[in-house]
């Protein structure tokens, strides 16, 4: 049915603008996307991130990327992190937290352009040394 109102023009052309500058991806191409940068750039990130830990006697876990969940998890002891598509399809969703009584953690987003080994490097040793540190250092930072 061709609509004949003229109601939402702005929201009209701001759709078309949109969909002619690629701004709007269904979920699936943002889900095959984020497979790509995970697999190509953050994986290698976590498997040299996993080595490290395992050196110095920690198990660590990695997961994913898996259709269920869609999302790439990190886990070693009490601490996980976490990567995911954002629904805008141009940026990856981080999150880290520690699963203790007091929930501690934080989030943060980046550029898929911007997902290159040396950022995500620094984003993961970041998080792992504010989780997995003393607490006491870290209430102070």
């Amino acid at each position: 049915m061709e609509s004949t109102t003229t109601s939402f023009t702005y929201l009209r052309s701001k759709l078309l603008e949109w969909q002619a500058n690629d701004l709007l991806m269904p979920s699936a191409v943002s889900w095959e996307r984020f497979q790509e940068v995970a697999t190509a750039q953050i994986l290698p990130v976590l498997h040299e991130a996993k080595e490290a830990l395992e050196d110095a006697g920690l198990e660590v876990t990695i997961t994913g990327p898996d259709e269920e969940t869609r999302s790439l998890g990190f886990y070693v002891n009490d601490v996980g992190l976490f990567f995911s598509p954002a629904e805008d399809g141009m940026t990856v969703c981080f999150l880290a937290r520690r699963f203790t009584g007091k929930e501690q953690g934080y989030e943060s987003r980046f550029l898929y352009r911007r997902a290159k080994p040396e950022p995500v490097r620094r984003l993961v040793e970041e998080a792992l040394l504010r989780l997995l540190g003393p607490r006491r250092a870290n209430d102070m930072n």
